[in-house]
């Protein structure tokens, strides 16, 4: 693992080089090491914390749009769901593709063409004249920008000190945590405005503004990795270390380093992309894919797939009842002992039942937006303290699961509206240990796979969602409870795998 430093600790230093040190071979973590944390690192952190902001965006903030277009478009429910549904079938389909693009071709090329394909796409969804070909042109952004959720872990790990790494890595996860606060905002502001232009073949109306406004982070993105270089990892691992050894010299320099760079030679103990990139395309995918379920990455394989699965199936299911608990709550004031979290989903499904929709609502509840940006900076202030902790990932996944299960236990017995409430935000602290989860991806895969096994793991984690949020859709109705003993039975196994991660070691630095 990594240790706990602050980002102003770290400094370039200055380097002769003599004769003996033009002779040394370097080992890649002490050839990135020597390249110093400085502009390019923290520029570089920027950027794909900006992709995973953009991705947050397009893929969760597209709620908000569907709450917006429904007047326009006239949504029947079954149409609502299967708009729902894009953001999720999109990462299960092309998650895999992009993990293969990204270990074979690399890491930058791969998050630049899925950026400005997906930009494109999502930004020309704005122009769409039903919900069909919004539903479509979703799908394909959606399933463009999931490739940030692996690729930029990849390009930021391999491209930043041992000592820095996790560090950096959760601290980019924290900006997802804050994409609620952005498009719930920008939401709120947009979707009140009163403007309908005939443009001809279209009226343009708020919800239309709404999607090229969460649009922006993805084409700023695609923009500014143009100045950033391909992961020098990556390419030692495809066999061109001479070109890797020039891009860690670049980023010596640009992070502030002066005279000249010590690296000459760098060497990696790990088996190389090379051979994979000349074989047959299908041959090619099956070398890519095939070690990640062989010894010796078998057992970790499944033991990080399973938890992934369950953190994403958990939360995101869990998260689609916050809004209608919210107003549930807000109709018992806050206080009654009228039967718990159960009793409060069935009565919000009865009033919402009851609500004859003679009148179209295509704004968002005052109330409901608080909330949702306060829970949002909340969970996003929660996770830059656990940056600081980035050597203790294990153990901060383990508390995370034990408060989730604690949480899920009391839920089911309190009969108490607050209480059940209080915990059933407890449970959603499985949000956050999806950043270290992926984490996890680039510390214990090889640099030939661990794009694969991250996309990958975006398919488990975007199906298990999906497939947990059908399930409870048809029965948390008919058999809540029962509902809430399975989520907390499948996080208690979540914690009891989590124990048997590597332990939390400090590496030198």
């Amino acid at each position: 693992m990594v240790t706990n430093e602050m980002f102003t600790e770290n400094k370039v230093k200055t380097y002769k080089n003599t004769e003996q040190e033009e002779d040394k071979v370097y080992s890649y973590d002490e050839a990135i090491t020597l390249a110093g944390n400085g502009r390019y690192t923290y520029g570089l952190l920027a950027v794909v914390s900006l992709s995973i902001l953009a991705m947050g965006c397009d893929m969760f903030g597209f709620s908000v749009v569907v709450v917006g277009c429904q007047c326009d478009f006239q949504l029947t429910a079954g149409q609502r769901n299967v708009l729902m549904s894009m953001p999720f079938l999109g990462p299960v389909v092309m998650s895999y593709p992009w993990g293969f693009y990204s270990d074979t071709r690399g890491r930058r090329k791969c998050l630049l063409l899925a950026m400005s394909c997906g930009f494109l796409a999502s930004a020309a969804s704005a122009l769409s004249p039903n919900w069909i070909v919004l539903a479509v042109l979703r799908f394909v952004s959606t399933s463009c920008c999931s490739c940030a959720q692996s690729a930029t872990y990849a390009l930021l790990g391999e491209s930043s000190s041992q000592r820095m790494r996790g560090t950096y890595m959760l601290f980019m996860t924290s900006v997802l945590m804050l994409t609620g606060a952005y498009y719930f905002g920008a939401g709120y502001f947009i979707l009140n405005l009163e403007f309908s232009l005939d443009l001809g073949f279209i009226s343009f109306m708020p919800w239309r503004l709404l999607v090229l406004v969460l649009a922006l982070p993805m084409g700023m993105s695609w923009l500014a990795l143009l100045n950033f270089y391909e992961s020098p990892k990556f390419l030692a691992n495809a066999g061109r270390e001479d070109q890797a050894v020039k891009l860690l010299e670049k980023i010596w320099r640009r992070n502030g380093g002066k005279d000249e760079y010590p690296v000459k030679k760098i060497i990696l103990n790990e088996d190389s992309t090379a051979p994979a990139q000349k074989l047959p395309l299908i041959q090619s995918l099956w070398a890519q894919t095939a070690p990640l379920f062989r010894p010796p990455l078998l057992w970790r394989t499944l033991q990080l797939y399973y938890i992934t699965a369950m953190l994403y199936a958990v939360n995101n299911s869990l998260m689609m009842w916050y809004p209608f608990l919210l107003d549930a709550f807000l109709a018992d004031d806050g206080s009654s002992d009228q039967g718990g979290l159960c009793n409060m989903i069935l009565r919000s499904q009865d009033e919402s039942n009851n609500q004859q929709a003679s009148d179209c609502f295509s704004k968002l509840d005052p109330f409901t937006t608080l909330s949702s940006i306060a829970y949002s900076l909340v969970f996003t202030l929660i996770y830059l303290v656990m940056s600081r902790f980035a050597g203790r990932m294990k153990l901060m996944l383990i508390i995370i699961l034990t408060v989730a299960s604690t949480s899920g236990v009391v839920v089911i017995m309190t009969t108490n509206n607050t209480i059940s409430l209080l915990f059933f935000f407890g449970i959603l602290t499985t949000g956050l240990g999806i950043g270290l989860m992926f984490s996890y991806f680039i510390e214990l895969y090889p640099t030939s796979y661990r794009g694969m096994a991250a996309c990958l793991a975006v398919i488990m984690a975007r199906g298990s969602a999906l497939a947990a949020i059908n399930i409870i859709g048809s029965y948390i109705m008919t058999n809540c409870y029962q509902c809430f003993y399975a989520f907390t039975a499948y996080t208690f196994s979540g914690l009891i795998l989590s124990c048997f991660l590597p332990s939390d070691t400090k590496k030198k630095t």
